[in-house]
């Protein structure tokens, strides 16, 4: 566990804990109390009773003039004594104090507190656990969605890395001779960057959707061209039926490009990729290595190798639903794997 997840789980712990122990606190001490109080009344009724039957032989009577009381009728609870005054019928100047056992009463106390602090000690364990439990499962999709966060930043890394390096390849061999053909990959590379960063960008993006007519066989072309140089060991073959697509333009050159890149990416040497287009729907078949879940392949970073990025395909179905199309994938390992986006 790195140093930032264990922070984050010991603060996580800590404010739970502390939250649950004062609330423990406060609910045993208000049943401290509640239980003292009926303590309190079952020694008042105690003393009242024994004030009639006299059958008590621990509670101690005294005799005292009535000026010196304060209340009759009620129990006192002084520092070291626990009593109540009551009126003696026949005399008018004094009255009875009636004393109940201090030493009694403060065994009952030390027993009720000794109970509470028991059940006081298995509720606070229950939460120390409960507290463990719950930080773990709470800072488990945050350790999943940093993990994920890392493995993602590593591997735009891994991707920029080669259109960069074989930038700054071609570059030198410009200063030494004046190539088109360096110049051409450097073109070719700008553009892997420039889709990367479109990539990410429709990630976040939200576009007003502004369909126009396209000219297919133009667009096809010039994605063909692109592939081409950079996946020269795959055949690629295109049948148009149509002429143009009311579509938007930006939105379908994002949905072409990560579905022709991942046809070329997942295929084998001298495989195919075929893209047939007509009124109704544009399919893309390749020769590849074919998808184990398919249904797994729209969620954002879901990955079935090391190659890539894994939000491709979920960018293409945000694509899809946008601009109000279907998607529907067929794959079989080792046989391809064959997608349709219904217009």
């Amino acid at each position: 566990m790195k140093r930032y997840e264990k922070e984050a789980l010991l603060k996580g712990f800590l404010l739970f804990f502390s939250t649950l122990l004062i609330l423990n606190s406060v609910i045993f001490y208000l049943y401290f109390n509640d239980k003292k109080k009926s303590l309190h009344v079952d020694i008042f009724n105690q003393i009242k009773l024994y004030n009639y039957n006299f059958l008590d032989k621990d509670m101690i009577i005294d005799i005292v003039p009535h000026k010196d009381i304060n209340a009759l009728y009620k129990l006192f609870i002084d520092k070291n004594e626990i009593y109540a005054y009551f009126d003696i019928p026949s005399s008018k100047k004094n009255v009875l104090k009636i004393i109940y056992p201090y030493k009694k009463y403060v065994d009952k106390i030390s027993l009720i507190k000794n109970k509470i602090l028991f059940y006081c000690i298995i509720t606070t364990t229950v939460l120390l656990l409960l507290s463990i439990l719950y930080s773990f499962y709470t800072i488990y999709p945050i350790k999943k969605a940093l993990n994920l966060m890392e493995l993602f930043l590593k591997d735009i890394i891994h991707d920029l890395n080669t259109p960069i390096s074989s930038i700054f390849l071609n570059l030198n061999i410009l200063k030494r001779k004046n190539s088109p053909n360096a110049i051409k990959r450097i073109e070719f590379s700008a553009k892997n960057i420039g889709s990367l960063y479109n990539n990410l960008e429709s990630m976040i993006k939200e576009d007003v959707i502004k369909k126009e007519p396209i000219d297919i066989k133009e667009f096809i072309d010039e994605k063909i061209e692109y592939f081409s140089y950079l996946y020269p060991n795959i055949e690629f073959i295109v049948e148009i039926k149509i002429e143009t697509i009311h579509s938007s333009y930006n939105e379908l050159s994002r949905i072409i490009d990560n579905l022709i890149s991942n046809a070329c990416k997942y295929n084998y040497e001298n495989g195919f990729v075929k893209i047939t287009i007509d009124s109704k729907k544009i399919t893309i078949e390749d020769s590849g290595i074919g998808i184990k879940n398919p249904k797994k392949v729209f969620e954002r970073f879901y990955k079935e190798s090391d190659r890539g990025l894994g939000i491709g395909l979920s960018i293409v179905k945000k694509l899809v639903d946008k601009l109000g199309y279907k998607i529907d994938i067929y794959s079989e390992i080792d046989k391809g794997t064959t997608i349709q986006v219904t217009l």
